[in-house]
């Protein structure tokens, strides 16, 4: 082949490559003008999953997307954020689901004790929240006493620990977790039953001996110390 030869060659493979490129520019922009422009990819339908407690009708209320909006131009962390303001609303994923679609998925708190307030019990989840009136007829739940219920409280955080740590058959006898402080937890089973916890440190340790400790008919149990453990008939 001759240097001429190469040289048209190696033009034309140029040519070629900036051809390409010029292409998929136009592409990109036509597709992009396409789907800011076209109807059949503007919003037109929010579906929302997982909400049982939470009204779905209330969940496309507060995320403020509107029909017609391109879905490409729809602002999903925007909607997230005022989706996962709903009290009873634990965390919310945003999806576009193409053509016209945007998708909610839901993950509602889920209760685990009960707080008192001057407007009667509310439900309690497991990161101190008091996010919602417990009703008229309350869930069976156990009562966490502290003097403030709250997220990130050392107290109540450790009154939860506890909670969490129990065993079933153990969480089901449970009415009352008083929470004096971190270092002071109590529980008050079913039959006036005490069980002195202490500290929400070594919680798992502390359960195990303290379900040993049940198979013993007594009125208080002492497991803040787990290494000597006692009983009270």
């Amino acid at each position: 082949m001759s240097p001429e030869q190469q040289r048209y060659r190696r033009r034309r493979r140029a040519a070629t490559r900036v051809m390409l490129v010029v292409a998929l520019v136009v592409a990109v922009v036509g597709g992009r003008e396409l789907l800011l422009r076209s109807p059949r990819f503007a919003l037109s339908a929010v579906t929302v999953t997982g909400a049982t407690e939470v009204s779905p009708t209330l969940v496309k209320q507060m995320s403020g997307l509107r029909a017609g909006t391109p879905l490409l131009t729809v602002d999903l962390d925007a909607a997230t954020a005022r989706v996962a303001a709903i009290p009873a609303v634990a965390s919310v994923r945003a999806a576009r689901s193409w053509p016209h679609t945007v998708e909610l998925r839901i993950t509602e708190r889920t209760p685990v004790a009960l707080a008192a307030s001057a407007n009667g019990p509310r439900l309690v989840d497991r990161t101190g929240l008091a996010y919602k009136p417990a009703g008229p007829k309350p869930p069976q739940l156990p009562r966490l006493a502290a003097a403030r219920v709250a997220p990130g409280d050392p107290t109540t955080e450790a009154g939860l620990a506890v909670l969490a740590s129990l065993p079933p058959r153990v969480r089901e006898q449970v009415q009352v977790v008083e929470a004096a402080g971190p270092q002071a937890v109590t529980l008050r089973l079913d039959g006036g039953k005490v069980v002195r916890w202490g500290t929400a440190e070594a919680s798992d340790r502390k359960a195990s001996v303290l379900a040993v400790l049940m198979t013993q008919s007594a009125s208080q149990y002492d497991v803040s110390a787990p290494e000597l453990p006692t009983i009270r008939r």
